[in-house]
């Protein structure tokens, strides 16, 4: 055997063993959580195998993804504060920036969500965050000033009239969620109620369509 075709060998042998490596420790991670055993999900984080093929943050992130799965809210507010002070690129910045505001929506922590956007600002571009500022004031601050660009999110994706399903369904739902709240801040009931009741159409079956009817009920309507 030629020396160029052993050391092609080599390589495809150097490249092939991390790749192994990295499915190996995934799959172990899945068996974990699907045993719902986490002191095993986190020993195999912090394996020789996982540190090799997983780089620090994805090793510190899926960590994080435990803490939030067991609810040790706790343990997930230190760790988030940890990763933001972590080496990372830019881009893992905001990545994080936006898991961190959505785990803060969920808890209806305003002052913390506020803290992740203005993270995810202070390293990516408007595209960025400029989502997380809309629901931020119409979930969390209960401002109706989106309502016009939120309906302009409708019109970009569905012309009104095509019949709709699967994920595009839920996302005009949701913008329809959203404007009908808007309107109910405002104390726009009639705007309101058209909105949700079409929005009922397409988010049923999600914690929305719960939001919705509590609202209208509240307003009895």
């Amino acid at each position: 055997m030629s020396r160029s075709i052993v050391i092609v060998i080599l390589v495809i042998i150097l490249i092939a063993i991390p790749i192994l490596m990295r499915k190996l420790s995934w799959k172990k991670m899945i068996n974990a959580l699907n045993d719902v055993d986490y002191n095993r999900y986190y020993d195999i984080i912090d394996s020789f195998s996982c540190k090799m093929t997983f780089s620090a943050f994805d090793r510190e992130n899926m960590r994080l993804s435990g803490f939030i799965a067991q609810n040790r809210k706790d343990d997930v507010e230190n760790q988030i504060k940890m990763m933001m002070n972590m080496r990372i690129k830019p881009k893992q910045k905001v990545a994080l920036g936006t898991r961190g505001f959505y785990y803060y929506l969920e808890q209806g922590k305003a002052k913390r969500a506020r803290d992740m956007i203005d993270f995810a600002k202070a390293n990516g571009p408007e595209s960025s965050y400029k989502d997380l500022e809309l629901q931020y004031s119409i979930l969390l601050k209960k401002e109706s000033k989106y309502i016009d660009e939120v309906k302009a999110k409708i019109d970009a994706i569905w012309n009104g009239k095509d019949h709709l399903d699967g994920d595009k369904k839920v996302v005009v739902g949701t913008f329809q969620y959203l404007i009908g709240l808007q309107y109910s801040y405002k104390n726009d009931l009639e705007n309101m109620k058209l909105y949700f009741e079409q929005a009922l159409e397409n988010v049923a079956g999600t914690p929305y369509e719960e939001n919705i009817k509590s609202i209208l009920k509240e307003k009895n309507m």
